[in-house]
C-alpha cells in the first residue's frame, strides 16, 4: 500500500504525511515518525514523487509553513534529506528555494553548501 498512489492526485502515503505538517491533534511529532517509518519500510519511497514529478524534499519544503508547524516541518525536511540527500540538488528544488519559508531556505542553503564541498571533494 505504501507504493500505491491515489488515482486523482498520484500522491502516496508519505505525501499525505508531509502534509500533515504535525497537524496531528495531540502529537505533532507523530507526523515525524511516519514519515520516517515510511521511509524505513521500503528503500524506493524516497523515490516517489507528487505527480510523477516533484520529490518529496521538494514537496516538503514547498509547503507554506508558519510558527507553529514550521520545527515539526524542518524535522520531516530533514528525515527525507537524511534518506536522499542527492535531491537536494534538484534544479527544481534550487529555483524555487525562494518560495520557501525562511527557515527551509536556511537549511536547504546550508546543504548545498555542504553538498557541494562534499561534491568538489571527490
Amino acid at each position: 500500500a505504501i507504493n500505491h498512489t491515489t488515482t486523482t492526485e498520484g500522491l502516496y502515503p508519505i505525501h499525505y504525511a508531509i502534509r500533515s505538517k504535525g497537524r496531528i491533534r495531540d502529537d505533532p511529532i507523530a507526523a515525524v515518525d511516519i514519515v520516517k517509518y515510511l521511509l524505513d519500510c521500503d528503500p524506493n519511497v524516497k523515490f516517489q514523487k507528487v505527480g510523477g514529478i516533484r520529490s518529496l524534499l521538494h514537496c516538503a519544503c514547498f509547503l507554506g509553513y508558519n510558527g507553529s508547524t514550521i520545527d515539526v516541518g524542518i524535522q520531516i525536511i530533514k528525515a527525507i534529506y537524511d534518506a536522499h540527500p542527492e535531491a537536494i540538488e534538484d534544479d527544481d528544488m534550487v529555483s524555487d528555494i525562494h518560495e520557501y519559508h525562511e527557515q527551509v531556505q536556511a537549511f536547504i542553503n546550508c546543504e548545498l553548501v555542504y553538498a557541494r564541498q562534499a561534491k568538489d571533494r571527490h
